[in-house]
């Protein structure tokens, strides 16, 4: 095989002359090396303009979601004679739901454009209070109850958030990925207040009174990471949705932005800051519930990642 385009070369050196002769030759023997040459030269092309930002396969977080904010409304009211109560767990009963509580985060990356996103969080609280004012109270079957002022009361309350969620990169490279999708979300949520004495502290015959509900909810979000430096990214996460259905309506909404940084391979640290939303209201024959729930946090986490 010949050459007919000349390999340029600087000054008129022997040495040079004979080194690019002596390569021309080794091409002219063996025109496999050329081939391999060109071929790994490609690969490496190709393998840099694939290498996707945050692109591995499994994500597990676990950390602390340390929740400095927390402003709750439960609304139990009677449907036929009006009464019931509308009352702020942390002002009435002492419920703190500012606390920091475990939080894990999965994401499991079966394509370059398609994953799988699950969390979970709990937050709750128990109290012991003697009541400042009388607090009116629907049971379940539609009962009016007074909780007189001055009771001894034990009450607790659990809010728990499930969420798994598709999502379809639409733009992803080295840098930046765009993302769409939808999932599901539930929520539960509950109230247990138990009358231990009465004003004049005797012995309470009362019955343990609740609210509690679960309610799954459809939701649509959206997703940005940008890859700062080759071991430090940020996103923003956000979801939300409004549905009615049968008695209950609900109106969720979930947004988090925050930074993550590989210490080394297959283990990060992040941080973030997350505001979360849930309105359920239900209403029956009986009663109209109504739970306004809004939580405003720091998260901290390890991931590993493969």
């Amino acid at each position: 095989m010949a050459f007919t385009h000349h390999i340029p070369y600087v000054g008129h050196s022997s040495f040079f002359k004979g080194l690019i002769m002596l390569n021309a030759k080794t091409l002219r023997r063996y025109p496999a090396v050329l081939f391999t040459s060109l071929s790994a030269l490609a690969w490496q092309s190709t393998a840099s303009a694939n290498s996707l930002a945050m692109d591995e396969t499994f994500s597990l977080s676990a950390g602390g979601y340390h929740v400095f904010r927390a402003d709750t409304t439960v609304s139990l009211v009677s449907r036929n004679a009006g009464a019931g109560a509308v009352i702020r767990p942390a002002d009435t009963l002492g419920l703190d739901l500012e606390n920091t509580v475990l939080k894990v985060n999965g994401r499991y990356r079966f394509s370059p454009s398609s994953q799988v996103v699950v969390s979970w969080f709990k937050v709750d609280s128990e109290a012991k209070r003697n009541l400042q004012s009388d607090v009116d109270w629907v049971a379940p079957n539609g009962d009016e109850i007074t909780l007189s002022q001055g009771s001894r009361v034990a009450s607790s309350m659990d809010y728990e958030i499930s969420k798994a969620s598709y999502f379809y990169s639409f733009y992803h490279n080295e840098k930046v990925e765009l993302m769409a999708g939808g999932g599901l979300h539930v929520s539960r949520f509950a109230i247990d207040i138990d009358v231990l004495a009465t004003p004049g502290g005797g012995a309470s015959s009362q019955q343990t009174e609740n609210a509690a509900t679960t309610i799954p909810l459809p939701t649509l979000g959206f997703g940005l990471n940008y890859r700062v430096t080759p071991r430090l990214h940020w996103y923003l996460r956000g979801e939300g949705f409004y549905l009615e259905f049968d008695d209950w309506k609900g109106l969720f909404t979930d947004l988090e932005v925050g930074a993550e940084y590989r210490l080394w391979k297959g283990l990060s640290v992040g941080a973030g800051l997350a505001t979360n939303n849930l309105t359920v209201t239900e209403t029956t024959s009986r009663y109209k519930f109504r739970y306004d729930n809004r939580l405003s946090g720091a998260h901290t986490y390890l991931a590993w990642t493969y």
